[in-house]
């Protein structure tokens, strides 16, 4: 497994623009070599224009949201009978 975390922003104060407490996630993932294999997860981390369940967004509100941070992450699955022949041949060799 590996994760990336890159932070873009420092988090913006309060304002007419940005929320106190709620942030916007953009996700996506996918399998390569489904259904055993690798699985990659790519995530952003946005501002929001109001707290969830106050206020109405501004006109071009998406305008000026700010990216706070980036993340990937890739998985590799192999099926656990692999993976315990290979950890025998390796102890064997010790």
């Amino acid at each position: 497994m590996t994760l990336s975390i890159e932070f873009k922003a420092p988090i913006p104060r309060p304002s007419e623009f940005h929320a106190s407490r709620t942030v916007g996630l953009y996700s996506t993932g996918k399998f390569i070599g489904h259904p055993r294999g690798r699985h990659e997860t790519y995530v952003e981390v946005w501002t929001a224009p109001t707290n969830i369940g106050e206020g109405e967004p501004i006109d071009g509100w998406r305008d000026k949201q700010v990216c706070l941070a980036i993340s990937t992450q890739m998985n590799l699955a192999i099926p656990f009978d692999q993976a315990s022949k290979k950890m025998d041949r390796e102890t064997t060799r010790l």
